[in-house]
């Protein structure tokens, strides 16, 4: 039993002495790291914050940043325009306050048709490849002069995400009112430079500016022309798509309707609902075709040009 005792105290006294060998060294080691931490916190606090780059001579203070807006896509295309195409292709035109740049190429035939007015669009360019950009270029082969839009940007706000249906239907009249004023102007422009040409006024209106334009024209508020082409057409709500259905039923103007196989599904759907219109309304003047093709939203060209040189001949022009 003392032994026992004693080989605890023994214990005991020797792990008291280890502790009093290392604790002093850990403190010490604590209060040392502790104090450099301190130091470099202060040396943080006082220099200014800066970036380092591949090279300590290259250092950029983060006050003296300056990260500037994304550039709009509409500028990017008009920059595009401005420098890969030729100075005298280019006519700016203006349009209320703003300008914008139109694509002119002259008829290259003795037999002169008239103008081809090309309106891609609101999220293409001038010289999109999908479709307008072939036409741009062929027509004038065939006797057309061709002006071809660079077109303005989609609203902003457009489609609305307002909770409340009543929300989103005032606020998406809003955004396309103001856009409705810009593409008048825009229209009225082109067409007083298209009268310096002769012959007929052809419009090629793409995707949500045909239904703008095609409004536009039953309210009379640009000049008309005398035949319009409709490719792969639609809005982004319903309610809109009926209104444009209805509205390109009851137009006296001569239209070609073709939207694609392979399409944006809103054009698919509301392609049979303005078919379903024009027939309701007997609207003589009235063609729908869809054509077939590989990549989606992308024209077969010579099927395009095809079937609205068909259509053209059938309507006497």
């Amino acid at each position: 039993m003392e032994l026992a005792l004693l080989r605890h105290f023994l214990f005991n006294l020797y792990r008291f002495a280890l502790l009093a060998l290392f604790v002093p060294g850990i403190a010490m080691v604590s209060a040392q790291e502790s104090e450099a931490q301190k130091q470099d916190e202060a040396a943080e606090k006082a220099a200014p914050e800066t970036y380092e780059y591949a090279s300590p001579a290259y250092r950029i203070e983060r006050s003296k940043l300056k990260i500037s807006e994304p550039v709009s896509r509409e500028k990017l295309q008009r920059d595009d325009l401005s420098h890969y195409l030729k100075p005298e292709s280019l006519m700016p035109l203006l349009a209320g306050p703003e300008d914008f740049i139109t694509l002119i190429k002259n008829e290259l035939t003795s037999n002169n048709k008239g103008v081809a007015i090309l309106l891609p669009d609101w999220h293409q360019g001038a010289t999109a490849p999908n479709s307008l950009n072939y036409l741009r270029k062929t027509l004038p082969d065939q006797g057309w002069t061709t002006i071809a839009i660079q077109p303005y940007e989609k609203p902003a706000q457009y489609p609305s995400i307002a909770l409340k249906p009543e929300e989103q239907t005032e606020e998406n009249n809003t955004s396309l009112e103001q856009y409705r004023q810009k593409l008048t102007a825009m229209m009225a422009a082109v067409m007083e430079k298209a009268k310096s040409y002769p012959g007929m006024f052809l419009v090629v209106a793409q995707g949500s500016h045909a239904a703008l334009l095609t409004e536009l024209y039953q309210q009379e508020k640009v000049p008309l022309p005398n035949a319009l082409v409709v490719l792969s057409s639609y809005m982004l709500t319903a309610a809109e798509n009926e209104t444009y259905a209805k509205t390109l039923a009851q137009t006296d103007l001569p239209v070609l309707d073709i939207s694609l196989k392979r399409d944006h599904p809103l054009a698919i759907t509301n392609a049979k609902l303005r078919l379903a219109y024009a027939d309701k309304e007997m609207k003589a003047s009235y063609r729908q075709r869809i054509l077939n093709n590989f990549g989606t939203g992308y024209y077969p060209e010579k099927s395009l040009l095809s079937e609205i040189n068909s259509w053209l001949r059938s309507e006497g022009w």
